[in-house]
């Protein structure tokens, strides 16, 4: 199991350049990429998807990938002479009014918008360049993987003690399911009893009707129901082979919820309604936790 949570980076020093590089990712309803740095190109954007194919299904995920060249003849350096001499040329007069005072130093004037551009092309690297730059790109997107892998594990081992909780309670729940469908035959009779009282009634039907009313107010089949999702959504949890479960799981623990809703509107007993609620505390916990569940 592999959460939608996690985390990487890595910097990496070459001879030429060097690459900080690192891999975020959120819960998302889709997979979502999104790149950003100084080093993003067609050609690495392309490399690292196909890193990420059949290796996450969903999730938000955010890709840094910053360039730093240093090698000779790796920067385009463009200085706008036409533009710096008109400046310059509109300087002059204020620096024969003031003298030195109204001149700019150089530096000054190279700061100036559009005056010096400094450029990189991220596809001007060499074949063994990008080779480098595609090992360090996996070795640091393994240890995302690894990072959704680790945290996956925790919330597996908290979602199976979830269950495990849950399936005891309905246990408890299936123990009682003959005692309430008693309580729901006896209460029905005392009742015609009490409006009844001294009039003449068909023993018979008395029983036939009684027998209706429990057979209304039975639990059996929600019980059931809970228990099959319960064990539907663990052996989901323990399937390696599946490759998404967050989506199926969710559903799952919505269903639960709903059989514990019908559940506790079908009998007025306090016992069944304890463990309901004790139930729908764990499905809850069990909801949120697998929204973060690839």
């Amino acid at each position: 199991m592999k959460s939608m949570t996690g985390f990487a980076q890595g910097r990496f020093h070459f001879k030429h350049f060097s690459l900080f590089i690192s891999f975020k990712s959120y819960n998302n309803r889709y997979l979502e990429v999104s790149f950003k740095g100084s080093g993003i190109s067609a050609a690495v954007e392309a490399m690292i998807r196909d890193m990420m194919k059949d290796k996450l299904q969903r999730g938000k995920v955010e890709v840094v990938f910053d360039l730093f060249h240093q090698g000779p003849g790796q920067w385009q350096v463009t200085l706008n002479t036409p533009l710096l001499e008109d400046i310059l040329k509109r300087l002059a007069p204020l620096q024969e009014k003031y003298g030195r005072q109204g001149g700019l130093p150089l530096d000054a004037l190279l700061k100036l918008p559009m005056v010096l551009r400094l450029d990189h092309d991220p596809e001007r690297l060499g074949a063994r360049d990008l080779a480098a730059l595609r090992r360090v790109a996996a070795r640091v997107f393994s240890a995302f993987l690894a990072s959704r892998a680790q945290e996956g594990a925790g919330i597996q081992r908290d979602l199976l003690a979830g269950i495990a909780l849950i399936e005891e309670r309905i246990r408890v729940l299936r123990a009682g399911e003959k005692e309430c469908e008693r309580d729901a035959f006896e209460n029905y009779r005392k009742k015609i009893a009490k409006f009844l009282k001294d009039l003449p009634v068909d023993e018979k039907r008395i029983v036939q009707e009684a027998a209706i009313s429990a057979d209304r107010s039975s639990i059996a089949e929600e019980a059931n129901r809970l228990q099959t999702h319960a064990r539907r959504l663990k052996r989901l949890l323990l399937d390696r082979g599946a490759a998404t479960r967050g989506k199926e799981a969710d559903f799952l623990s919505q269903e639960m919820l709903r059989e514990t809703h019908t559940i506790a509107a079908k009998t007025g007993s306090l016992d069944i309604h304890q463990q309901i609620l004790l139930i729908r505390r764990e499905i809850e916990k069990i909801r949120q936790q697998v929204q973060n569940v690839e």
